[in-house]
């Protein structure tokens, strides 16, 4: 379908009309004569729109449509058009304080609008304005232009006139405001009753002036009307005011500590759990010492910085506000010794741990890193998130065991998490344990209802932590007994002497049964013939390979020997000295004999 018209201007503005007349209709509840007239003004200025859209289809339709319905609708147009035009004057006689009905204007307007629908019916019997040619065609009569286009046009002007006579009730920015408007609309309607009349501009002229009038006239009469009902209640308000302030506020102090407590114990909580690390790992007296000064001036400032938080938490007290002490004081009054706890605990193995899956989600991966190293020691197949999202799709693939998580993560927190893993019915008996460095009073009791089954804060330290799996994880007593922690360790080392075992347990994390897995797998890798028969076919690349991948392997088991013997086989390969090699790899052979015939004695 063609259409005769361009509608896309007064398309284009039928969704304000629509709004602003819905707006009105809702918002002006007041029965005043001005609002009155102005929704009335809202409501045909958005049907017009709408029936001249509309109105403009049915006419490119042609004789599709039946010719009583198409004289019906085109009438109604140009009705709603000189309606509007004729309510305009309504409207701005009102906002004045004059009379809409009485006066000799408003009787000479109402006589003409009269004029105006009975020349419109009898056009359906002569067609003196407009009829259809047997193509279905519009073809203007003698009074199309009078009935179009001045009748309109004499409401505007009449509106605009009326204006100026009383300019004194209006301020300058809506007199210039409402005179470019003005000059637009009478310019548009000449553009399409003398340039382009298939451009459709008036409602689109109308529904620029409504809003205009809306911002200029309307809108501070109504934020008039609106300050006077508020300042009738303003004591209510601004006693419900007060309130809602005085709870934002202890909104924000609450969110504000619970973020510097995030903020402090992370960093805080990796310094002491990597100190504890060093400590468990290491019997150097000064690195001892060393770590044990960072760990006592690191469990200083945790102090100091609680005490600053419970003193902001804290109201203050009838004798005024608590002083707070500062480090220094703190320093002189504590001694040192009260800072200095045990050794970490032995991290050993336990029985059956390596049928128990963990999952811990955090977003700080120094606290990843240290759970891990903490819980893979003994045995746990650990897996981590690193936010709430990524938590949940984890456990949708796997079953856990117990769940650490952290509270303040970006894209889902734990709380939201937790929210969503019981709504989904995920590992619905496993614990969750709340990871957290809000360590503010009152919070383990919130965490607790919100269905955590534990309370952990940060820094963590593993003997809790190790009590927490005793209490929620499924080992019995028997199993915890039943410890082979640093011990087997040491008892590797003394069936494996031709390997440094300490190596490998750092490099491998202390996962004593990975270690011994790799041990075996070791040990049934024929590696020596493999390397003769490659380089007896000159396959350069292939040997090179070979070298460097039990170079990694001697490494990472902490075979210092066959490391250095593939370190010499290559240096051998890149000289291309082929004899030698043969020699070393003769060497390299014996040597990994000895080690596999140790690993297959354990």
């Amino acid at each position: 379908m063609k259409l005769y018209f361009n509608i896309y201007l007064e398309l284009a503005m039928l969704p304000l009309d629509i709004i602003l007349c819905v707006y009105f209709w809702r918002k002006y509840g007041d029965k005043t004569q001005v609002n009155f007239e102005f929704r009335v003004l809202t409501l045909l200025v958005t049907l017009g729109n709408l029936v001249d859209i509309i109105d403009a289809i049915v006419v490119s339709l042609g004789p599709v449509v039946p010719v009583f319905f198409r004289y019906s609708h085109n009438s109604l147009t140009y009705l709603l058009a000189t309606a509007g035009s004729y309510q305009f004057v309504r409207y701005v006689s009102s906002f004045v304080g004059r009379k809409v009905t009485n006066s000799t204007g408003a009787i000479i307007n109402k006589t003409l609008l009269g004029i105006y629908v009975v020349i419109l019916i009898q056009n359906l019997l002569t067609g003196t304005i407009f009829h259809y040619a047997p193509d279905g065609r519009l073809v203007t009569g003698p009074l199309y232009t009078f009935i179009v286009y001045v009748y309109p046009l004499y409401f505007i002007l009449y509106g605009g006139i009326f204006i100026l006579s009383n300019s004194s009730s209006y301020r300058n920015s809506m007199k210039l405001a409402l005179f470019v408007t003005f000059i637009f609309t009478i310019g548009l309607y000449f553009i399409q009753m003398v340039v382009d009349r298939s451009l459709l501009v008036t409602f689109f002229a109308a529904s620029v002036a409504l809003f205009v009038m809306f911002l200029t006239l309307e809108t501070p009469d109504y934020i008039q009307l609106m300050k006077t009902m508020e300042e009738l209640s303003i004591s209510r308000r601004e006693l419900e005011s007060a309130g809602l302030r005085a709870t934002e506020m202890s909104r924000a102090k609450s969110r504000f500590l619970a973020q510097m407590s995030n903020e402090i114990r992370t960093p805080v909580n990796a310094i002491m759990g990597y100190s504890n690390l060093i400590l468990a790992d290491t019997r150097e007296d000064s690195t001892r010492e060393y770590s044990q000064r960072v760990k006592i001036s690191a469990k200083r400032l945790l102090t100091f910085f609680e005490n600053v938080l419970n003193y902001i938490s804290e109201e203050s007290d009838e004798n005024g506000p608590r002083r707070l002490p500062s480090m220094a004081e703190l320093i002189d009054q504590t001694d040192e010794s009260m800072f200095i706890e045990e050794d970490s605990v032995t991290r050993r193995a336990v029985s059956g741990a390596y049928n128990i899956r963990i999952l811990v989600v955090d977003d700080a991966e120094l606290n990843i890193d240290l759970m891990v190293r903490i819980l893979r020691p003994i045995g746990f197949t650990v897996d981590t998130a690193a936010n709430g999202r990524q938590a949940i799709l984890q456990i949708r693939k796997f079953h856990y065991d117990l769940i650490f998580m952290d509270h303040l993560m970006p894209v889902m927190d734990g709380i939201t998490a937790l929210k969503q893993i019981r709504e989904e019915k995920l590992c619905e008996n496993t614990p969750v344990i709340m990871l957290t460095a809000n360590a503010i009073s009152g919070e383990e009791e919130k965490y607790l209802d919100m269905g955590f089954a534990a309370y952990l804060t940060k820094p963590f330290k593993e003997d809790v932590i190790r009590e927490l799996l005793k209490e929620y994880l499924p080992l019995t007593d028997s199993q915890w007994r039943g410890d082979a922690g640093i011990s087997e360790w040491e008892e590797l080392q003394e069936n494996l002497p031709t390997i440094r075992v300490a190596d490998a347990r750092e490099y491998l994390l202390h996962d004593i049964s990975l270690y011994k897995k790799l041990l075996k797998a070791y040990a049934e890798n024929d590696v020596g013939a493999d390397l003769i028969m490659a380089l007896r076919n000159g396959e350069g690349e292939r040997c090179r390979s070979m070298i460097r991948s039990q170079h990694d392997i001697a490494k990472m088991l902490g075979a210092e020997n066959l490391e250095k013997e593939t370190s010499r086989l290559e240096i051998l390969l890149n000289k291309k000295e082929y004899d030698l090699m043969r020699e070393r790899i003769s060497a390299f052979v014996s040597e990994k004999n000895i080690l596999d015939e140790q690993i297959r004695a354990l």
